[in-house]
């Protein structure tokens, strides 16, 4: 074994200088141009929107799928979102006490 990056399915099959300094002037052109650093429009939407999607089926998987009755790794988390929405949606004691005296409870 002749190269550290060769294994036993993929010889090393030397090649002629010539073309291994074309494919290195290839590889400059293509690679270390200025403009295949730049980021297109394009591909920046995509990403963002990837991440958005990622993002949003993850948070559905944490906290809302059904696994069925059996306990997993997101049940601790799935409680305290649970319990937090609820307490964001109910009213405390001094609230209620306070809307019974406005008279609109």
């Amino acid at each position: 074994m002749d190269s550290p990056n060769q294994s036993p399915r993929n010889a090393y099959i030397p090649i002629p200088e010539e073309r291994r300094l074309f494919l290195e002037e290839k590889y400059r052109r293509r690679n270390l141009a200025p403009e295949s650093l730049i980021i297109r429009p394009g591909l920046r939407k995509l990403h963002i929107a990837t991440v958005v999607l990622v993002l949003g089926i993850g948070g559905y998987f944490t906290l809302f799928a059904d696994f069925g009755e059996k306990e997993t790794c997101f049940t601790p988390l799935r409680k305290y979102y649970r319990r937090k929405v609820d307490n964001f949606w109910s009213l405390s004691e001094e609230e209620k006490k306070q809307l019974k005296e406005q008279g609109r409870l």
